[in-house]
């Protein structure tokens, strides 16, 4: 550029040239120009190093956002990762805030709350009511994570069951970002198959693999666990080892397969034949063991014994050949015997072989006190049979008067064991042995029957048109059959049932009501009288006062003997007269032994006496004759 001006004023400046301001202009003018090159060679070097440096950071940069995008596509992987293995965990887990909001749950923990992936709306705010509605015991639950109340970095575990019965163990930790606390996390594992499986190996572990019944193991427990309550209740514990009579035969001509088949019938008999509450367990072998509990009598043993030993008299069938097989019973009792479970099984054992060497099919008791009185009840029922069979029973005979005027207005027939001419057993003596062993109904049978004969021999005798009281036991008059027998028997006989009375004791109150009142509906029907015995000595419910029809109430001896002297007694008395007065029943006092009670009780509206006083119970033959000397 500047030689291009040189040239320029050469040319058109010649003239000028050797001026010297034009030399100093043109100077000046080239200065000017080396400047602008020297400032346009400096703007372009700075330009290429600009150009270069960007060059440069754009590099950088592209392979920063390179590095960016390749770390955010491994994010993204990790959390798909995370998400996946979130939902794929059969745990379910719930992340709540600080204010116990559901932020996060996987696809476990929606199955968990028991609803479907639609019903749960991730933008609704859904707050730990969701979680807690699924727990069953709530107050437990809320006693067992009560640490995090107080410490929000507590790590905490538990279990807990749900409302649909599964049960959960679970773990709860903190969320904590840079020290602060930001909310909680939960994992809750349905451990129920687990919780199924420790049962059934416990289970296995206790139990005989054959019958299913508690095996050695879980018989000691029981026991140990029995004997302590019978400590704190006084009562008894029994404990009879059974054995099975010539098993070894079966398994001999059977094979062991039906032996086996055989042991598991016989179990499910004796089973059958025990109380709720009673354990029934196997040894080993053929050899099993019972356990029962609260006894407060033996005979509640003997009467369990009696039915184990009839189990065997039905036939057991085994490939369609009949078996008739039996066992040997041996009995411990505790605290008698032993209060140690081991001992006490071992003295039944030991009792039980006492038993195989009187003849088996037989039991034995280890105490030989305990072991007579076996013996005595054995005997007992055995000879009750022999006198049903023998017709040994009599009748004699009560009579009761009107307190009031003194006559006789009917009599109490009283059932006896004339089991020798010599020997006359009263009922207190037999009746409870033929409760416990079932033959009660053939002695009741009797007992109506018979009076039904007495009552037909009285027509046309100073005796007729006399009516008779017969005490009925409980059991007979639970039993639906009872009915059918009395009015069977009346029309057999054609007696006049408005002569007949059924005493009864408050016990057959306890049991079904609605049957009682149905029973004595049907007899009221025929005109049968209805008395309560021994009024005050039970329950002694106005209820069933209330709710059933009777005629009379009879107020015990013991209330009666020396009631004079006794405030209480006369109290107790004067409150049963007044109350069948109010009733509208008559009122009977048994037991009477004097004129000073007869004339008491007559004075405070006391309408039949019978005692003592009046006359014992006597004979048919000594009846009739005081009968006619009061005519």
């Amino acid at each position: 550029m500047i030689r291009i001006l040189n040239r320029l004023i050469k040319k058109h400046l010649s003239k000028l040239s050797a001026d010297q301001g034009v030399k100093n202009f043109i100077t000046d003018i080239e200065d000017v120009f080396k400047q602008q090159k020297e400032e346009k060679e400096f703007m372009e070097r700075t330009l290429t190093l600009s150009f270069e440096e960007l060059n440069q950071i754009n590099a950088s940069l592209k392979d920063n956002l390179a590095k960016n995008r390749e770390n955010h596509r491994k994010l993204e992987k990790i959390v798909a990762k995370q998400n996946a293995l979130f939902d794929a965990s059969t745990e379910a887990v719930f992340s709540f805030s600080n204010d116990s909001v559901i932020e996060k749950v996987n696809q476990a923990g929606i199955e968990f709350l028991n609803i479907s992936l639609d019903e749960y709306d991730e933008n609704e705010v859904h707050t730990c009511d969701l979680f807690m509605a699924r727990i069953a015991n709530v107050d437990k639950f809320n006693h067992d994570i009560d640490e995090i109340r107080h410490n929000s970095d507590a790590r905490i575990h538990g279990f807990f069951d749900t409302v649909d019965s599964k049960h959960y163990e679970y773990y709860s930790v903190p969320e904590v970002v840079d020290g602060d606390f930001i909310g909680r996390v939960w994992c809750c594992r349905d451990i129920t198959n687990i919780r199924e499986n420790e049962a059934l190996l416990k289970h296995q572990a206790n139990h005989d693999a054959l019958t299913d019944l508690p095996n050695r193991v879980m018989i000691l427990d029981a026991l140990n666990h029995a004997i302590s309550l019978s400590n704190r209740h006084n009562t008894l514990v029994g404990v009879l080892f059974i054995d099975l009579d010539d098993f070894k035969k079966i398994n001999d001509t059977a094979g062991h397969h039906e032996g086996d088949r055989y042991l598991i019938e016989f179990a499910q008999r004796v089973k059958s034949a025990l109380k709720n509450g009673d354990i029934i367990g196997r040894l080993g072998g053929d050899e099993f063991v019972v356990i029962v509990e609260g006894i407060n009598d033996v005979l509640d043993i003997i009467q369990i014994n009696e039915r184990i030993l009839a189990l065997c008299e039905k036939p057991f069938y085994i490939k369609d050949k009949k078996y008739y097989m039996s066992c040997s019973v041996g009995v411990g009792i505790s605290p008698d015997d032993s209060v140690d479970a081991e001992e006490l099984i071992r003295k039944a054992d030991m009792a039980m072989y006492q038993a195989k060497k009187s003849g088996k099919n037989t039991y034995h008791f280890f105490d030989d006190k305990l072991d007579k009185i076996a013996l005595e009840s054995v005997l007992l029922e055995s000879q009750l049979r022999e006198a049903i069979n023998n017709d040994e029973f009599i009748l004699h005979f009560q009579p009761k008067f009107e307190l009031e005027n003194g006559n006789i207005c009917g009599v109490e027939a009283l059932i006896r064991w004339q089991k020798t001419p010599e020997q006359l057993i009263y009922p207190d003596d037999f009746i409870p042995a033929a409760e416990k062993n079932g033959l009660i109904r053939d002695i009741t049978y009797w007992l109506l029957e018979k009076a039904c004969k007495t009552m037909v021999s009285w027509q046309n005798t100073s005796m007729a048109n006399i009516p008779m009281s017969l005490n009925i036991s409980a059991l007979d008059f639970s039993d639906l059959n009872f009915t059918t027998q009395v009015i069977s028997l009346i029309d057999q006989y054609q007696i006049d049932s408005s002569l007949l009375e059924f005493e009864l004791t408050e016990s057959i109150f306890f049991d079904d009501i609605v049957q009682v009142q149905q029973t004595i509906a049907t007899l009221k029907s025929r005109k049968i009288k209805i008395s309560i015995d021994d009024f005050g000595t039970g329950f002694s419910s106005f209820a069933y006062l209330r709710d059933i029809d009777i005629d009379y109430l009879k107020i015990d001896r013991s209330f009666v003997q020396n009631f004079h002297q006794d405030r209480k007694s006369h109290a107790i008395v004067k409150s049963i007269i007044d109350v069948g007065i109010n009733l509208g029943v008559e009122v009977v006092a048994e037991g009477v032994e004097s004129e000073l009670e007869m004339n008491l009780l007559a004075a405070e509206g006391c309408h039949i006496g019978q005692g003592y006083f009046m006359s014992k119970p006597v004979n048919e033959k000594a009846l009739c004759t005081f009968i006619e000397q009061r005519l």
